[in-house]
């Protein structure tokens, strides 16, 4: 009975993604959503479902080897590495249950930032840009950031995750230089009493972001927090080979991953040191990857692990030396020829950890010697969509890279907000022009010139004929794409966020990271080639916790996404299982049938008593349940990607 038991966990494990509550974990290491798989009882299901919980923070599960495993063909070889990885989204989404729609923006537990333990000049320049409450995201991710650990931000859009890093960050930099400057007093109080050669730094903090226009965001809210007397308490600045780095260098750097990469290895001596490869390695304690799911993937992705590589051996060899030192190894070789375990060990946490990895030392060590510390830099990974349910999605790599990083995440991650109104309208060719300048022109914020609205085109050229029919149709608007000059551009931007009313056509150069209060509806002219572009499409309204319109024209070839995507919104659970890249969902529709298999789950549990797919549900996109006699199949099935 045990062992059956044992089998139906495991197989639950891989389904769901979910740790087993009963099996000593605590409740803090559990995805807050709830699942309800068919083929369990009552009993058994309610046994293996985790607390829900508002805000949730995740380490690292030391039970995912028992639970996160189904034996199938194609993942034997890679069992150890998948078995580490997190989980913080069910496998089987469609299955798990609504999210509660009074999850609110602001934290519930802290009505100011004075909870969290910040500097009484930060919370004042806080209060001073209109920011004086935290939110949840906020509140969960300040407390990990401020201790220096490698943080993972999960959290759904407009929820407040630049600020969830840059308010812990610009609080540890204040820090640093408080000490520094009292150092220096000292110093010059008594030059030959105080040695300050190791603290005499000025450390910078690294923000990597996707396109030009989150840099500057990004830019703007950091040189946003200023003292009583309007000095800023940080500076930052986007460096591109446009915009060189200023004779001063910034607190904080900004960059795009391929702008950076450019100064260092074309021209960054020529402006100082800082700008060098090892300059770098050596100032910059704080690397902040924004749109982690984007620059980890994609077009950004050899870029962006090229600055990661760059840090990561730094790190490697500022531990490395630090262990040589304690050890009493004089040659580097020494340590080369460790068992690859042991070094990795030695990388993570010196002496300790590689004593505790079977390491033998050749000679004995003191017993009440005190090792450390350590050279910690400090990595931070923000998105809106991080995927987590097979071994090559972007979180699964997060996790691989940084397995010590901790995950906070909320309850609407993956989630269509419940502030959000959405209309959907199938449309042809004869339609499609009536139906945008009617969904545009009925809207009654845009009749009462109080809100603004995004519509949202497939390309620049989509853009422009979006933007004649327009114009035809007597409706003013800006538009906004890459195509565009960049002096449009901007004026583009600035219209949107100073003139209520305002209508700017774009494309998804606009759909990630922008925050622009007060837009109230998102019209999607063209729809969303996958599930992830969707989210980011409809995440720039109902932001900060307001309400939204999403009004989704499609056309028929679109009808198999747009079906599984309103079924998921319909029953308020998590999308992921959708997620794909712009053509793989068609694709997989085709292999399976036309039925839709959820990411990561056997194809077989969602095929109804393992037929092929009827004609209707080829047509339609069709989502099945998992079945008891499908669910039986489940080892022996393979997974889909």
């Amino acid at each position: 009975m045990l062992r059956c038991y044992c089998r139906v966990i495991s197989a639950l494990g891989r389904l769901t993604g979910s740790m087993h509550p009963a099996l000593g974990a605590s409740s803090a290491t559990h995805r807050s959503h709830t699942f309800s798989v068919s083929f369990l009882s009552p009993q058994l299901a309610a046994l293996c479902r985790p607390p829900a919980t508002q805000t949730h923070v995740m380490s690292n599960c030391p039970l995912a080897a028992q639970l996160a495993f189904v034996p199938t063909r194609g993942f034997a070889v890679a069992k150890k590495r998948i078995n580490k990885l997190p989980r913080l989204e069910s496998v089987a989404a469609a299955a798990q249950e609504p999210i509660p729609a009074d999850c609110t923006f602001y934290s519930d537990t802290q009505k100011s930032f004075e909870g969290l333990d910040l500097s009484k000049a930060l919370q004042e320049a806080l209060e001073a840009s209109g920011f004086s409450r935290p939110s949840r995201v906020q509140e969960s991710a300040a407390p990990h950031i401020l201790r220096g650990r490698n943080v993972v931000i999960t959290a759904e859009t407009g929820s407040g995750k630049t600020l969830s890093y840059i308010i812990p960050i610009a609080n540890l930099m204040l820090k640093q230089r408080a000490a520094l400057e009292r150092y220096q007093e000292q110093q010059q109080a008594d030059p030959a009493g105080v040695s300050v050669r190791a603290l005499v730094r000025r450390y910078h903090a690294l923000v990597l972001c996707p396109n030009a226009a989150l840099c500057q965001q990004v830019v703007a809210t950091v040189n946003g927090l200023c003292g009583p007397e309007g000095e800023q308490l940080l500076t930052a600045a986007h460096i591109n080979s446009s915009n060189p780095p200023p004779f001063d260098a910034p607190d904080v750097i900004v960059a795009t991953p391929a702008g950076l990469l450019t100064i260092i290895n074309d021209a960054g001596g020529a402006y100082g040191w800082l700008w060098s490869e090892e300059g770098m390695q050596a100032r910059v304690r704080h690397v902040v990857v924004d749109e982690a799911d984007l620059l980890l993937g994609n077009a950004y992705v050899k870029a962006t692990e090229q600055i990661l590589t760059i840090f990561k051996v730094a790190d490697r060899r500022r531990v490395e030396a630090k262990v040589l030192e304690e050890l009493g190894l004089v040659d580097k070789s020494e340590f080369d020829r460790l068992p690859r375990a042991i070094k990795v060990a030695g990388w993570r946490g010196g002496v300790p950890a590689m004593l505790a990895e079977g390491y033998k030392p050749k000679r004995a060590l003191d017993p009440d010697a005190k090792y450390g510390p350590y050279w910690r830099r400090q990595y931070i990974f923000s998105a809106a969509t991080m995927p987590t349910i097979t071994f090559s999605d972007v979180g699964s790599q997060i996790q691989k890279m940084y397995p010590d990083a901790t995950w906070v995440s909320t309850e609407l991650l993956h989630v269509s907000k419940p502030q959000v109104t959405h209309a959907w309208h199938e449309v042809s060719d004869e339609s499609f022009g009536m139906t945008l300048l009617e969904a545009v022109r009925s809207d009654a914020d845009y009749q009462a010139r109080r809100g603004k609205t995004l519509i949202f085109a497939a390309d620049g050229a989509s853009a422009d004929a979006v933007s004649e029919l327009l114009f035809g149709g007597h409706v003013p608007h800006v538009v906004y794409h890459k195509s565009r000059p960049k002096l449009e551009q901007a004026a583009a931007l600035e219209a949107l966020r100073e003139q209520d009313g305002t209508v700017m056509v774009c494309t998804d150069a606009a759909a990630r990271g922008l925050d622009v209060q007060g837009i109230t509806h998102v019209v999607q002219a063209d729809f969303a080639p996958n599930t992830i572009d969707f989210l980011h499409r409809i995440g720039r309204t109902a932001r900060a916790g307001n309400s939204g319109r999403a009004t989704s024209l499609y056309r028929e070839r679109n009808r198999p996404l747009v079906e599984v995507i309103r079924k998921y919104i319909s029953e308020g659970v998590p999308l992921e299982a959708a997620f794909s890249r712009a053509r793989s969902f068609s694709r997989k529709l085709k292999r399976t049938g036309g039925v839709f298999v959820p990411r990561g789950m056997p194809a077989s549990a969602v095929r109804e008593d393992n037929q092929p797919a009827t004609t209707d549900s080829t047509k339609n996109g069709k989502v099945v349940a998992a079945t008891g006699r499908a669910a039986q199949s489940v080892g022996s099935s393979g997974i889909a990607g």
